[in-house]
């Protein structure tokens, strides 16, 4: 299956990611350094909605706050429900660069404002690209399924290796932690893991702030592949009310962050005496729990996307066990245009 293959080859994309890195920022860094905004806003529809909210949280989280972030979608730049503030910067990510809102986004943030625009896509000489001031096109990713994995991951890490180079946080340490964590993840995913896929008719996302960005990928990826329900939420909001669907088919899975470690931990104890299955994907291993544990040695939420794996994973295997093809996704197309 090309989704399956495309999965397994995260490893590979950060790995040329890496060896790329300075010919495919080089524009958009000197800006950066150069003008040093104090207002950032992420621009992004469907997946790339999430991937520009999971960015947003970090980068304003690296920066201390110095840098103010936000993420929008699309639609909401483009139709005048929101807009950018005079001299701040507007990323539009997008891996097709031919996503209509997120194009007209940039387009009218342009005509409006003299904001600076920077496209991230995978796709060379894109209509986002020829709009924007500055890119970063990784025409290397070549994806070719409809669902986005790889080209997730691979544009979340190019942006986080580059402001992680910006504000001095030893980018190389973090690049060569994120590779050498994705390819466990994915063992551990294949090989240690036994989850009775089958029996699960209910999943149940939970994190925090770039946790609950990725928990929202996941239930993208797992709706989009396997046609499952799935919801997700903060992880205690989840009490309140949406605990009450838990039963022996639901397989809840926790994306903790460090500060919340415990109180998280609680909770999944919690949805277990409900009887729900638990997995929890986390780089701090606790007993008690299937756990998808990794070498990520900080604490600044900077390996967000990576917990989105797992989710693809399970959303892959969900689908083959009903017997749906998750190259061809029900409804839906390579690009979304008006």
């Amino acid at each position: 299956m090309i989704t399956e293959n495309e999965i397994l080859e995260q490893p590979s994309m950060f790995q040329k990611c890496i060896s790329e890195y300075k010919n495919l920022v080089s524009s958009v860094k000197e800006d950066l350094l150069r003008k040093k905004y104090s207002e950032i806003g992420f621009v992004g529809c469907g997946s790339s909605y999430y991937l520009a909210m999971g960015l947003a949280f970090n980068i304003a989280r690296l920066s201390k706050g110095r840098i103010k972030t936000k993420a929008y979608t699309g639609s909401e730049l483009a139709f005048d429900l929101n807009k950018i503030n005079e001299g701040s910067l507007l990323i539009g990510i997008s891996r097709s660069g031919e996503s209509t809102e997120t194009l007209y986004a940039l387009k009218k943030t342009k005509s409006t404002t003299n904001a600076t625009t920077i496209a991230v896509t995978c796709t060379p000489n894109s209509k986002l690209e020829e709009e924007a001031d500055h890119s970063i096109s990784m025409n290397f990713i070549n994806e070719e399924s409809i669902v986005m994995t790889k080209s997730f991951t691979s544009m979340a890490f190019i942006i986080s290796v580059l402001f992680q180079d910006i504000l001095d946080n030893g980018y190389l340490d973090y690049s060569e932690m994120i590779f050498n964590s994705s390819k466990i993840i994915l063992d551990k995913m294949h090989n240690e893991i036994e989850i009775d896929i089958k029996n699960i008719d209910h999943f149940v996302f939970l994190g925090y702030d770039e946790y609950f960005a990725a928990s929202m990928e996941g239930l993208i990826k797992v709706t989009e592949m396997s046609l499952s329900e799935v919801n997700s939420f903060p992880t205690l909001e989840f009490r309140h009310g949406p605990k009450s669907k838990v039963n022996d088919k639901t397989l809840s899975v926790i994306l903790p962050n460090p500060v919340m470690l415990q109180k998280e931990i609680e909770i999944a104890d919690e949805l277990s005496k409900l009887g729900a299955n638990v997995l929890i994907i986390s780089p701090k291993k606790t007993n008690n729990f299937k756990y998808v544990a990794f070498p990520y040695g900080r604490d600044d939420f900077s390996d967000w996307f990576l917990r989105v794996i797992p989710l693809q994973l399970l959303g892959l295997k969900k689908a083959v066990s009903k017997g749906l093809n998750p190259d061809s996704p029900k409804n839906l197309g390579k690009v979304v245009k008006f």
